[in-house]
């Protein structure tokens, strides 16, 4: 079968269908608790993807992705649904101190790698809280390069973590107990002892969040209608897309949000100088891939095709660099919506129509195993 002869490489994971990597009961209860899943960069393209991913939902007006740092990638956010605050501290003091936004349904951020940074829900529970989808720019496992607060201070004497914290010794020998086991293990406390999302105190976002000073200039988070350039592909497929032409402070990342007609299909494309990672937001979508990552033992794979149906929300696929894929809306009956996040801040689509276009004609023709030239149709000039 094809899944022998690829002895079950695959380029999609669906997450969707997986078990959360970690479930707070607890927090959000009536949305049945806040759910987080992380893709396994083991399980498809050889553990060669350079893309990683993670997604969350359940979350509610006061639940927070708690403040931390990754040491090995930068983070490309966006919201699939809700209200969301985002905050993140420069190093350098540049461009700015601290941006401090907040974004609706489409929004994106953008948090460079070692950045202190977080998020806090602002949606209650009563309108279905927050769902939103995290792109790394890096190949290892989320848990891996995250580096959560409570447990950077905890690992650390007293007196040190204290001045981080700018508290008095003492006050802070009072507050360790309540997040001591943190420390957990030498270098990797579990997601239980160093949770991934905590609530505010109540009192905080009751009743409602605090009001904040957003950052307009070189923000570090951005609303999708300020930003996306609109493009119409045939079918009425439509793409919106968001390079660092548009989006200023994301140097390294960049992402296309495609919306799919009932049957309409992304048409036939590759880029040529950034790897990809598609999250499917909405609806279902059949994707295929067209060329591999080939190696000693299986040096066919970069040619041969990779087709999947019935994604659905949550679902991701990955497209490796120079790979032609497209991908469309499976039922023929309802929308679908999907975005694509690389890992450059802006890449370069090759959308094969057009460049076969600008192809000679008789080249066309003759590699396409026709006898006549104007057996293809394009607009070659020369």
């Amino acid at each position: 079968s094809d899944e022998e002869k690829k002895q079950g490489v695959q380029y999609v994971y669906h997450m969707a269908s997986e078990p959360p990597n970690v479930h707070y009961p607890e927090y959000c209860s009536q949305l049945g608790g806040v759910n987080v899943r992380f893709n396994d960069p083991c399980a498809w393209a050889h553990g060669e993807a350079q893309l990683t991913v993670a997604h969350f939902d359940g979350m509610c007006k006061g639940a927070t992705r708690v403040i931390h740092w990754h040491d090995g990638a930068d983070e490309w956010g966006y919201v699939n649904s809700g209200r969301l605050q985002t905050y993140v501290a420069s190093p350098d003091g540049l461009p700015w101190p601290s941006s401090n936004n907040v974004l609706s349904q489409h929004g994106v951020w953008y948090f460079p790698r070692g950045w202190l940074h977080g998020l806090l829900c602002l949606t209650p529970e009563s309108e279905g809280g927050c769902v939103f989808t995290i792109v790394f720019s890096g190949p290892v496992s989320v848990p891996i390069d995250n580096h959560n607060l409570d447990t950077t201070v905890a690992q650390a004497p007293s007196s040190v973590a204290a001045e981080a914290l700018s508290v008095p010794v003492d006050n802070y020998r009072r507050m360790r107990p309540e997040f001591a086991g943190s420390a957990g293990p030498g270098v990797n406390a579990s997601p239980r002892s160093s949770p991934l999302v905590t609530m505010v105190a109540p009192s905080i976002c009751d009743p409602k969040c605090p009001d904040i000073q957003q950052t307009f200039a070189a923000p570090a988070a951005v609303e999708a209608s300020s930003v996306e350039k609109t493009v119409q592909m045939p079918g009425g497929v439509v793409l919106h897309q968001i390079r660092t032409e548009q989006f200023q402070f994301a140097e390294t990342m960049s992402q296309e949000r495609t919306e799919l007609p009932p049957g309409a299909a992304r048409p036939l494309v590759w880029v040529a100088n950034a790897d990809a990672l598609l999250v499917v937001t909405a609806g279902n979508i059949t994707v295929s891939l067209q060329g591999g990552l080939a190696g000693s033992q299986n040096p066919q794979e970069a040619h041969e095709a990779f087709t999947e149906k019935s994604l659905g929300p949550g679902d991701v696929a990955y497209f490796p660099v120079g790979r032609a894929y497209w991908f469309k809306e499976t039922t023929g009956r309802t929308l679908a919506s999907t975005i694509t996040v690389f890992n450059v801040g802006s890449w370069k689509s090759v959308e094969m129509s057009q460049s076969v276009s600008l192809m000679p004609s008789w080249a066309v023709a003759s590699n396409l195993h026709q006898k006549k030239a104007d057996d293809v149709v394009h607009v070659y000039m020369v």
